[in-house]
């Protein structure tokens, strides 16, 4: 026999109406509808008037209602082992099947059709969570995109300072080449100016030596007059005399 319907469109039929959870304990109406066990006696529960089918609106007597033995063993059949025990509601006691959308948190089947949420936008839990799962696939995207972006800006700053590195060396060769290249001549003008220097420097000090020479003798002399003209003052006077005028 060929199925009609995938798997996962067979488990959206196998669900409450109540908790849009797969059936749990299916109970069967006198309508014909099924719903999970607890989730009819949690209506039943806090309801003061007569229960109501929240499908057909019928009338109906939850207490008489059977188990959908069929519907069980079905669903038995789907089930893989180890699955989780869903979370419960701490009010009903009931699966915490739907996400309320205008409180943002999560909540149970009979929160939404009698509690505080009653008349709030609601949403099963698997399609909020494939919504989350999409925005942050979406976020891993666009950081991943930024992370790209970084990565070639660092590649972009290291190829950058790989290159000025490059040009400054290459830069600073030419310019030690010039430069020793332009020294030349000027090491040859260098060692012209300061060997002028030098031999202009040697005469004028051979000339000054000679006249440094010529003065110390004439000091001489001149002590040495000196010398004599005091040891003729010395002498008394008749000699004095006669000294002089020789």
């Amino acid at each position: 026999m060929a199925w009609q319907v995938s798997l996962p469109e067979l488990e959206d039929r196998l669900q409450c109406p109540i908790c849009l959870e797969v059936f749990k304990e299916p109970l069967m109406l006198q309508c014909g509808h099924s719903y999970c066990k607890g989730c009819l006696v949690s209506l039943s529960y806090h309801l003061d008037a007569e229960l109501r089918c929240p499908v057909c609106w019928q009338v109906v007597d939850g207490s008489s209602s059977p188990p959908n033995v069929s519907l069980a063993r079905v669903i038995e059949a789907l089930r893989l082992p180890g699955d989780p025990e869903p979370k419960v509601c701490v009010h009903h006691r009931n699966p915490l099947s739907l996400f309320c959308e205008k409180d943002q948190e999560l909540i149970c089947g009979l929160c939404g059709l009698l509690g505080s949420h009653q008349h709030h936008p609601v949403t099963p839990v698997s399609t909020v969570c494939s919504r989350m799962k999409e925005e942050l696939a979406a976020l891993i995207a666009e950081l991943k995109q930024e992370q790209k972006k970084v990565d070639e800006l660092i590649a972009k700053l290291v190829n950058n300072r790989t290159r000025i590195v490059n040009e400054s060396d290459v830069f600073s060769w030419v310019i030690r080449h010039e430069f020793q290249e332009l020294r030349h001549p000027v090491d040859e003008e260098k060692a012209r100016c300061l060997e002028g220097i030098g031999d202009h420097t040697r005469g004028l000090v051979a000339s000054l030596d000679t006249q440094l020479e010529q003065a110390q003798g004439t000091r001489e002399r001149l002590a040495q007059a000196e010398c004599v003209l005091e040891q003729f003052g010395n002498e008394d006077h008749h000699e004095f005399i006669r000294i002089d005028k020789d």
